[in-house]
């Protein structure tokens, strides 16, 4: 047994060393969220969220996220929301033959209203904040303002009649707090199983668009719990990246 335990970790090193990759125990949090958010259904850690049938996909880009949970958790419904006209058109055309998406052409703030959002030369930098940590309208990227509808959780669980969501994704380059404010009603009454957001640093001296403790404060007071962080980038000089928080609602507060 010894013998093929020292096998396995040779064969491991080899194959990081030649194609960059490691292995990794399954078993270990914070590598992929999605993975996480499976595993934590499939054990019943929350009586009413046992999959990923229902899942709000905001900030949708152009599907990268909604094919991710297409091909791993297949759920019933992926409501994918874009506000950005040239974006969503990618996103429709990215997914149109998923049957589970259902896109949507607004954005998710915390009130019905229209409102400007910044264009970037990069589309997933598209967002409705006049400056975050990392973005502000006087950056090279900037490329214009784009006029576009907002809706909130809320309003869209009344029209739709959706009575829970068992993921929550938040991806709005800073404005994931209004976005969470704006599904206070279902988050208060505990009908959203997981909440995933995008945040760049804990804490900023310019703004709260985009930092991690207003967030952490606003689903800590609705009764959610933080699982795990996720990060995807790393400043080389500056205090910032960007990561993802997931939390779900803590036992203590289930009915």
């Amino acid at each position: 047994m010894h013998h093929v335990k020292n096998l396995a970790k040779r064969a491991g090193h080899r194959v990081q060393k030649t194609v960059g990759y490691r292995l990794l125990r399954t078993k270990k949090w914070g590598v992929d969220w999605l993975d996480d958010c499976l595993r934590i259904a499939s054990e019943g850690w929350h009586p009413q969220f046992r999959s990923l049938e229902v899942v709000f996909d905001v900030g949708a880009n152009i599907g990268q996220t909604a094919r991710k949970l297409h091909l791993r958790a297949c759920p019933r419904t992926i409501y994918s929301f874009e506000p950005v006209a040239s974006t969503f058109e990618q996103l429709r055309s990215n997914t149109e033959n998923l049957r589970s998406v259902k896109c949507l052409p607004y954005g998710l703030s915390d009130n019905d209203q229209e409102a400007q959002i910044n264009i970037y030369t990069a589309s997933v930098l598209a967002s409705t904040c006049d400056r975050s940590p990392i973005l502000s309208s006087d950056c090279e990227a900037f490329e214009r303002t784009e006029t576009i509808q907002l809706r909130t959780v809320d309003s869209v669980c009344r029209e739709f009649e959706i009575d829970s969501i068992d993921l929550l994704k938040v991806d709005t380059e800073g404005a994931d707090l209004r976005t969470l404010q704006g599904a206070s009603e279902m988050l208060a009454s505990h009908r959203i199983g997981f909440v995933l957001f995008e945040f760049y640093c804990p804490t900023s001296p310019i703004t709260e668009n985009g930092t991690y403790c207003p967030v952490d404060a606003f689903l800590s007071s609705q009764g959610y719990r933080l699982i795990s962080f996720y990060t995807d980038f790393v400043h080389e000089q500056q205090s910032i990246g960007v990561y993802n928080a997931l939390y779900m609602a803590t036992p203590e507060v289930l009915v």
